[in-house]
């Protein structure tokens, strides 16, 4: 039990080939090394448990290398790299940003950084989740890692670039690392499960590996877990029911169900679901990604893109004969929106009852809008013209009497059928002339009801829209305003600024008087008045001041009051 590694260390890679999913970032260390262009500082982003610490440690490894081999993989017999193994390396050091992330600690690793390696070619440092410094600590690390000593290497790690200073990334060659796919985890757990003599179902370690979400380290922990229950049998039950996950065959119940319209059994099996303790979320979610599975299957060219186990992908290919791709689209169409409302909703199984109400009916609901279409496509009946044939008269000559009867039967009658539209859509010049000429009767009587622009007739028309006015205020600016009326010009004088922005918001004069009076060329101006400005001063109403009013205002035209007052020692009489 002491000796005892869980298979993440166990099974961690010590070998450029022993690094799964990451072949983009492999080959380009490769290359630069191979060709001794090697940076001075790295910067490895990416999710977690994804190898960008042992991409690290290899690099690390390699650098120091006293044999490395022809491919660039550490040799693990020389000093070097036995002395790493054994945690004993006095050339590579590891921080964890996440504790050591004061100032003081970044300027004792750069007190470090001046001291050449006693053994060795490089001073490497490996500091792991960097975006945990903070600011003054990489401020303080900036100059160190732009310019450092020849024999000294950064290896910098991170799960959140966003949060590296722009300095810092522009210091460092950025590699991203990917989430590696499900099938490159199965295959890592195979070779595990291979080398532990544990026999393990398809269908159990795809389970595992589509719950890590593309981290390795995950799907091994996961492995230890299932294996520590199983034992040497890992099954896909087990799986199920340490990690809590929803049998994939709920899925195909719902589907047939929701295709036969049977909502009793749909019903029940979301009565089932939620005795077992999953939640809704999780339904909707499983249901969502079938549903995806199901479109896939419907076309061969996106095969590729299926996320499941072979002995899975003939089950969903059976299923999605029966159903449509306009089925499959809406279901997902409803079940992402059901998703989406579920947080709000207060009775999240009467919620999902409705959702599942909706898709079971959905196909039939469909026909029927399908076939009322139709129906009415049908009443709209294209009109038939006849065309009578022209009969052929026989001359005088050759036939002594025409009978009405036989022309009657000469006669033929041919119905063609000519769409609505195109007999609607045939322009009627007579009617268009028509047209034009009422244009022209009304803009002629429009002229002839203009009046002459003229003081007498301004001002009457200046009352009229006075009366009309619903505003107070602006009845106030027009009685006040004065109007002065040229041959082509007029001039509407106010009190203040105020006036003049109602007069000409409110009113719209200039398109009124286009209307109502002659002339091509009207000019409209609206202007203040300083007469007019002082006259409104005076007819507002006087003010009453009290005695401290009015002393406040003598004291204003005369401080020296102020004076008096102390002098003579006169009180203010408040009343």
């Amino acid at each position: 039990m002491e000796g005892f590694l869980v298979s993440a260390r166990k099974y961690r890679p010590v070998l450029w080939s022993d690094v799964i999913g990451q072949d983009h970032i492999t080959l380009t260390l490769k290359n630069s090394l191979m060709k001794s262009q090697v940076a001075h500082a790295f910067l490895f982003c990416g999710p977690r448990g994804i190898g960008k610490t042992t991409c690290a440690r290899i690099l690390a490894r390699v650098l120091n290398c006293e044999n490395p081999t022809k491919e660039f993989e550490p040799c693990n017999t020389c000093s070097t790299c036995k002395a790493f193994q054994e945690n004993n390396s006095f050339n590579i050091f590891e921080l964890d940003a996440a504790s050591n992330n004061s100032v003081d600690d970044i300027r004792s690793l750069v007190e470090q950084v001046r001291f050449q390696p006693q053994y060795g070619k490089f001073k490497i440092y490996i500091i792991d989740e960097v975006h945990m410094l903070s600011s003054s600590a990489f401020n303080a690390f900036l100059k160190t890692l732009e310019e450092p000593p020849p024999y000294a290497k950064f290896i910098l790690a991170t799960t959140e670039k966003h949060k590296i200073l722009p300095t810092i990334l522009s210091r460092c060659q950025v590699y991203d690392f990917r989430r590696i796919s499900i099938q490159d985890i199965i295959q890592q757990l195979k070779i595990i499960c291979k080398n532990e003599s544990i026999e393990a179902d398809e269908d159990a370690l795809f389970m595992i590996a589509q719950k890590s979400d593309g981290a390795m380290r995950d799907a091994l922990s996961i492995f230890d877990r299932i294996k520590s229950f199983s034992g040497k049998k890992l099954t896909y039950n087990d799986v199920l029911s340490n990690l809590n996950i929803l049998d994939s065959e709920y899925y195909f119940k719902f589907y047939d169900a929701f295709l036969s319209e049977d909502l009793s059994q749909i019903f029940t099996l979301l009565d089932s679901i939620l005795k077992l303790g999953f939640d809704i979320e999780v339904l909707l979610e499983g249901l969502a990604s079938h549903a995806r599975n199901l479109l896939i299957c419907k076309n061969p060219e996106m095969a590729q893109l299926f996320e499941g186990t072979e002995n899975s992908k003939q089950k969903f290919y059976v299923q999605a004969k029966n159903c449509s791709k306009s089925f499959l689209i809406s279901c997902l169409d409803l079940i992402n929106e059901a998703d989406v409302n579920l947080i709000r909703s207060k009775n999240k199984r009467l919620h999902t009852e409705i959702l599942f109400t909706k898709i079971c009916y959905m196909q039939r609901a469909q026909q029927n809008s399908l076939s009322a279409t139709k129906q009415d496509v049908v009443e709209k009946r294209i009109p038939e013209v006849k065309i009578v044939k022209p009969v052929e008269v026989p001359k005088v000559n050759e036939t002594s009497k025409i009978l009405p009867e036989a022309i009657a039967q000469e006669t033929k009658t041919i119905s063609v059928k000519i769409p609505q539209n195109t007999i609607s859509a045939i322009p009627k010049l007579a009617s268009l002339d028509s047209i034009k000429a009422k244009l022209q009767n009304q803009e002629k009587e429009r002229k002839e009801n203009l009046i002459e622009l003229t003081q007498a007739n301004f001002e009457s028309y200046w009352a009229t829209l006075l009366n009309d006015q619903k505003s107070k205020t602006l009845q106030d600016y027009m009685r006040l305003a004065r109007v002065e009326v040229s041959s082509n010009e007029i001039v509407v004088f106010v009190s203040s600024t105020l006036g003049l922005e109602s007069v000409r918001s409110e009113l719209r004069l200039e398109e009124e008087i286009k209307k109502l009076f002659i002339g091509d060329r009207l000019i409209l101006k609206v202007e203040i008045d300083p007469e007019l400005t002082s006259k409104e001063e005076m007819e507002k109403p006087k003010k009453l001041y009290s005695a401290k009013e009015k002393w406040d205002i003598m004291m204003g035209s005369n401080p020296l009051l102020e004076e008096l007052q102390q002098t003579l020692e006169l009180k203010l009489d408040e009343h």
